[in-house]
């Protein structure tokens, strides 16, 4: 990684109530010491994930078609990569984020049934006050179910988007995909938001997690 990349790094919390703490929370989990490849545009080849998700998402547009996802993550991104993107973030903003997101090491993948797989580039698991789980996921392009991004949203809203929760009894968990995001800092708070350029969110339901 270069000096660049490791100055820069973090996430992304958002909008519509979707994300707490995408940047914010620290890991529960530690990093894996598993070396995890380079990142490419559709890559599922790396070592072994740690843990698998499968869920069922419900697109909420178009008549709310549904299709299998299926996420697995190499390791956990580090406490100082999410601190360099957060500070990228606040300083050169989206575009710049996502650029240098690209650089790192990928973290896992996802995909959806009768797609390539999506690179993830950013993965953190977090302990909630309640005692469930939250897992946030981010990408460096548009996520399609549909084979298709729309018209001029790659350009700026390029940033796929994945959070999940999990509850402390155990048992199935629910989440939401921003597909098409644009992250920002709000002037007011100074919080992180993610805008969806689809305006709903994509629902993840009977997320099951799978552990070796």
């Amino acid at each position: 990684m270069t000096t660049r990349s490791v100055k820069r790094l973090t996430a992304i919390p958002a909008i519509l109530g979707l994300l707490v703490g995408f940047f914010g929370c620290s890991s529960s989990s530690p990093s894996s010491s598993s070396v995890a490849p380079k990142g490419g545009t559709y890559a599922v080849d790396g070592p072994k994930p740690i843990v698998v998700y499968t869920a069922w998402a419900l697109n909420m547009l178009g008549g709310g078609g549904g299709t299998t996802v299926t996420i697995g993550i190499y390791r956990w991104s580090s406490d100082a990569e999410r601190t360099s993107l957060i500070n990228i973030l606040k300083t050169e903003g989206n575009a710049e984020l996502v650029a240098d997101m690209s650089q790192l090491p990928q973290v896992g993948y996802i995909y959806t049934q009768g797609t390539l797989a999506y690179a993830l580039f950013y993965s953190r698991e977090n302990t909630l006050p309640d005692g469930s789980k939250q897992i946030v996921l981010a990408t460096n392009r548009p996520i399609s179910f549909a084979g298709s991004i729309s018209p001029g949203a790659q350009q700026k809203y390029d940033l796929g988007v994945v959070e999940m929760r999990l509850p402390k009894s155990g048992g199935d968990g629910e989440g939401k995909i921003i597909a098409q995001g644009m992250a920002s800092i709000d002037d007011k708070t100074g919080k992180i938001e993610v805008n969806n350029y689809s305006g709903q969110p994509t629902r993840l339901l009977q997320i099951k997690e799978q552990r070796p």
